[in-house]
């Protein structure tokens, strides 16, 4: 049967010829390139057609583009050898778009169309999210950091090696940590502490001003001083700078007027500390002391503006002033000097606040034994032990030659033991701000 062969147009020539003359110009074939023609034909299946010559169909190619006159073939996948051209539908896959959400990558992220690397870490953007504002602590942005040490080799080592090299901190740091924690412990509520010894010249206005000075440089709230001695107490005199146009008279005259802190704070003068003090009345004119009922006035006034008061009493414990203060008071710091006369007559002082009714502010009072020196002849390790069974806290203050003076007393003029002392003494006293 004879085909039509495509020798239209110019210069065309039948498949046969051609066929024929790429195999008689086709390079020889070697063993080992047959061989792997065999093993593709094997894969894939031998695709020409074994009819006779006679029964091949030509086509013309310009109807190839043309789908209507491709023949329809029902067995087309085997036509192809389990392969079939791509068409139209699978294009989409080559959609841009589609392309580049293919790329995201949960580990390393996607490439935004300006060729940026964007990396996506934790949950997913958007409404999905449930990261909130909470989740930025120091905890989670902060790096870690550890605090240099305060003294001794330690912060020498910390200094030579430009803040590289940070020892471990001492045990002396981390008791130094936890004592100006404990300062800081929240007050809820306005609180009196009242200084008392029934001896004088044991160091109990020294205590009230330097216990006053340690709290009120680490804590920072306001804290004040008064001078509650109605004999003419000296506590206005031992700061610097010293004021004499205001006393606790002038404030208790002035009572009615005082509506706010910028008011009373014209009677008081602070510290460098920030510790303010409110001192006694001594014109020597004045007859008539100060009663319970003053100074029961003066503290419900002060109990509106500050949130430690402390209290420098007199000697004598049965007097109104001081029985006044007492009722009133939160806790007591009790002071002691290293000698057996004043040991017996502070024991004797919590003796009578037992036998009057004041047992919860002698079980957590905090005795002072101050100015305690290496030799002597005084076992102070007795003493100690004898208040530490009746009280709180007992806390031992070295003897200090500023101190000794009697004169303006500052912090920083303090020796370092001394200060630790009164750190340790103001820890003690702040442990039982929640009693």
């Amino acid at each position: 049967m004879n085909h039509p062969t495509m020798d239209d147009g110019p210069g065309g020539r039948s498949d046969r010829a051609r066929r024929d003359h790429d195999d008689a110009t086709a390079p020889p074939v070697d063993d080992d390139m047959a061989a792997d023609d065999d093993a593709t034909t094997s894969l894939f299946g031998d695709h020409r057609d074994d009819a006779d010559e006679e029964d091949v169909v030509m086509i013309d190619v310009d109807d190839v583009d043309d789908p209507d006159t491709q023949p329809v073939d029902e067995d087309d996948d085997d036509q192809w050898g389990g392969l079939r051209p791509l068409d139209p539908d699978d294009l989409v896959a080559l959609d841009p778009a589609a392309l580049e959400a293919d790329l995201v990558d949960d580990d390393f992220g996607a490439i935004d169309s300006h060729g940026t690397h964007e990396t996506h870490h934790g949950p997913p953007e958007g409404p999905a999210s449930v990261r909130t504002a909470d989740d930025l602590t120091s905890d989670t942005v902060l790096r870690s950091y550890t605090r240099p040490p305060q003294a001794g080799w330690r912060r020498l080592i910390h200094q030579l090696t430009g803040g590289t090299v940070t020892p471990r901190q001492s045990r002396g740091d981390r008791e130094r940590a936890d004592q100006l924690r404990t300062i800081r412990n929240l007050v809820t509520h306005p609180r009196r502490i009242t200084v008392l010894s029934r001896k004088g010249g044991v160091g109990k206005t020294t205590t009230t001003l330097m216990l006053g000075q340690t709290l009120a440089s680490e804590r920072g709230d306001r804290i004040i001083a008064v001078d509650g001695n109605p004999d003419a107490g000296n506590l206005g005199y031992r700061i610097q700078p010293y004021t004499a146009d205001a006393s606790i008279t002038d404030l208790l005259n002035e009572l009615e007027n005082i509506t706010r802190y910028a008011d009373i704070r014209r009677f008081t003068t602070q510290t460098p500390a920030g510790l303010e003090v409110l001192r006694s009345d001594d014109d020597p004119q004045i007859s008539t002391a100060l009663g319970d009922q003053e100074y029961g006035a003066i503290m419900s006034l002060l109990d509106r503006f500050y949130n430690l008061v402390l209290i420098d009493t007199g000697t004598g414990i049965l007097d109104s002033a001081v029985q006044g203060i007492l009722d009133g008071t939160d806790q007591i710091v009790l002071v002691v000097s290293p000698s057996l006369d004043a040991a017996r007559a502070a024991s004797q002082t919590l003796d009578w606040l037992t036998e009057h009714g004041f047992v919860e502010l002698v079980e957590n009072a905090v005795t002072v034994i101050n100015q305690t020196r290496k030799t002597t002849l005084v076992d102070v390790a007795r003493i100690e032990d004898h208040f530490w069974d009746r009280c709180g806290a007992t806390v031992r203050i070295p003897w200090d030659s500023y101190l000794e003076a009697g004169a303006e007393t500052d912090l920083e003029d303090l020796r370092p033991a001394t200060r630790d002392a009164y750190r340790h003494l103001a820890a003690a006293v702040a442990r039982r701000f929640d009693t």
